[in-house]
């Protein structure tokens, strides 16, 4: 039986989290899971993952403040709570990372905004759709396209009572008597 050696030498674990880095940011329990899963010794994890602390390389509190900035525009405040926690880092973090970041008139605005733009995308699909004189008997427009956007906005974690004030607010636009709505939470 032959023996296979290998051509080269095993990466350090030095060397595979400066790789990981290179790639994607990670947070701190990331990148633990990711050395630890390749087989190195927890001392051995320890002792690069205070190295890349200190370099800069490896930051949880600019991770999570950059993620909640990025995420701003598109996803509620619940929704990027739930994304930072699930990639494991510290609760105290994250409340910091999501009160610089979100307000709740903000969020407000932002709903609306993303409200706006899906009820005027599904006005125009379901318009399309009733020209193409489809067989079977659809909602009513109103209640179709009141269903899909409030299903969109629930998806990207806007609570309940928002998307209802949200909807209200856009039909009301949608008849021509608009009036302001002042945020809820």
């Amino acid at each position: 039986m032959i023996l296979l050696t290998r051509s080269k030498p095993l990466k350090s674990a030095r060397e595979v989290a400066l790789n990981c880095l290179t790639r994607r940011a990670l947070t701190h329990h990331e990148l633990t899971t990711r050395l630890l899963e390749k087989g190195y010794e927890s001392t051995e994890v320890q002792e690069v993952l205070e190295k890349m602390e200190k370099i800069g390389y490896l930051n949880d509190q600019e991770l999570a403040l950059t993620i909640s900035q990025n995420r701003l525009r598109r996803y509620s405040r619940r929704r990027v709570l739930q994304d930072l926690q699930n990639r494991g880092l510290v609760p105290q973090v994250v409340e910091l990372a999501l009160e610089a970041t979100y307000s709740s008139a903000a969020e407000f605005h932002q709903c609306l905004t993303l409200a706006k733009q899906w009820w005027l995308r599904e006005s125009q699909r379901w318009d399309r759709m009733i020209q193409q004189d489809v067989p079977k008997k659809p909602l009513p427009r109103e209640l179709a396209v009141q269903q899909k956007v409030a299903r969109k906005l629930i998806q990207r974690g806007y609570p309940s009572d928002m998307v209802r004030n949200v909807l209200s607010k856009l039909q009301t636009i949608d008849h021509g008597d608009e009036y302001t709505v002042e945020p809820t939470v």
